[in-house]
């Protein structure tokens, strides 16, 4: 395996070395062409818009990762290895590496006006309340501890500096609250343009107060180059394409959304808090990356993360799991499968609860045998039909916290849950539930 990839240009490069990158030229509509063209390839190939309209200086790019196959590559391990490389990152942090302005790209242009208007952010879908920035790493430090956290937000462009932002209750909005609560803007950076492992250290599910880019630097295998951005001190990854830095505005609200989310329905229009965009920074010929939501890009960063923090979570409840998947039909967040071997009775169900604990967004659980191949739903679905008896083995939990974005959960995201044992019940006589096959 080669090593991990420490910037977006160094895999674009190895995208386009193995024929899994295409660039299109011509001018190309933001709202109808690019994201059309971004979902027909969706799956495949990363794409290089070369003369996207409104560019300026920026070369758009999506789709750059499309598979787990490609995720392993990125990280620089075996496809089988990415559980297991995860769970390792998140135990055994690597602290980034204080760079100075020298040794950071990021900052060899400062843009003498910032204009988001300007930028190629596409219209991704058609009842998107506008252009959007979908793949930047928002980057606050917690003044209490100084402490910073990553973490990726949808912007919503405004205006030309002005940007609406969803930002849920978890660690940034924790963050926010207070300042809010001192009447005090919240500075933050936001880095774009950024290899497979920087974005899926961002979405590691974590306690409060672990800096993601300790992740990172264990992903990649050493220290994250960070320097500091120069108007707040924010540490920023210096390999990135683009900077930008601004404030959230405290005590300010506008209307943000719809807007098209993983689950392949629209978020609502609601009012949202404003970021203040003060200053632009970037490489020279920069890239602008987006992600098409809903995309296998999109689905494939949360999938890990949350495959990692569910394995942690029904592992402490039993030594006989093997392995956790998120369904690309649940969006890689609603629906869990945990495969495992159960040896006395009720462990599968104390397992599929558990489950529900290691990411607030997964609505459904089903455990299955060893012999069941987890990433085929068609197997799973098998075992369901022939090893389940509803009234013995399905489980519901109501009044739990589950995504703001299920547009079946109550206000809140407040949903019930429900857990499917899908395993031989321990004592049976297994050969009743043995499969057919030819001699």
């Amino acid at each position: 395996m080669t090593a991990a990839f420490q910037d977006l240009r160094s895999w674009l490069r190895h995208l386009e070395g193995r024929g899994q990158l295409v660039r299109l030229r011509g001018p190309l509509d933001l709202r109808y062409d690019v994201p059309r063209l971004l979902e027909e390839r969706d799956g495949t190939s990363a794409v290089v818009f070369e003369d996207a309209d409104a560019s300026q200086a920026s070369v758009l790019v999506g789709g750059t990762l499309n598979s787990r196959e490609q995720m392993a590559q990125a990280l620089g391990v075996e496809t089988g290895a990415l559980l297991s490389s995860y769970l390792r990152a998140l135990s055994t942090p690597v602290a980034p590496r204080e760079v100075g302005v020298a040794e950071a790209p990021v900052l060899e242009v400062e843009e003498p006006e910032v204009r988001l208007d300007r930028l190629p952010a596409p219209w991704h879908h058609a009842r998107d309340s506008g252009r959007f920035i979908t793949a930047a790493v928002a980057i606050v430090c917690d003044p209490s501890t100084g402490t910073q956290n990553w973490s990726i937000h949808r912007l919503q462009i405004n205006d030309a500096r002005r940007v609406g932002a969803l930002i849920l209750p978890r660690h940034l909005g924790h963050i926010f609250a207070r300042a809010e609560a001192e009447k005090r803007d919240m500075p933050v950076a936001f880095a774009l343009g950024l290899p497979p492992g920087y974005l899926l250290a961002s979405q590691a599910i974590t306690a409060f107060g672990v800096d993601e880019a300790t992740i990172g630097g264990a992903l990649l295998g050493g220290p994250i180059p960070m320097v500091r951005s120069p108007r707040y001190g924010i540490l920023v990854p210096a390999l990135a394409e683009q900077l930008f830095e601004g404030r959230v505005l405290a005590g300010v609200r506008e209307p943000e959304g719809p807007f098209g989310e993983f689950p392949r329905t629209y978020g609502p229009r609601s009012e949202k808090p404003v970021i203040e965009i003060d200053a632009h920074y970037h490489r020279h010929d920069p890239y602008f990356q987006t992600i098409l939501p809903a995309s296998r890009e999109h689905m494939l960063l949360g999938a890990i993360p949350r495959e990692a923090a569910t394995f942690r979570a029904v592992q402490h409840v039993s030594p006989n799991v093997r392995d956790v998947v998120l369904s690309f039909a649940g969006g890689c967040r609603y629906h869990a499968v945990v495969q495992m071997a159960p040896s006395i009775a009720g462990e599968a169900k104390n397992v599929m609860l558990a489950a529900f604990s290691g990411a607030n967004e997964i609505k459904r659980v089903v455990v299955v045998d060893e012999d069941i191949d987890i990433g085929d739903p068609g197997d799973v679905e098998w075992a369901i039909a022939n090893r389940v008896q509803p009234h013995r083995d399905v489980v519901i939990v109501e009044g739990a916290l589950g995504s703001q974005l299920d547009p079946s959960a109550a206000p809140g995201g407040i949903t019930s849950k429900w857990g499917i044992d899908a395993t031989i019940p321990v004592g049976d006589d297994r050969s009743r539930y043995e499969r057919i096959r030819t001699p």
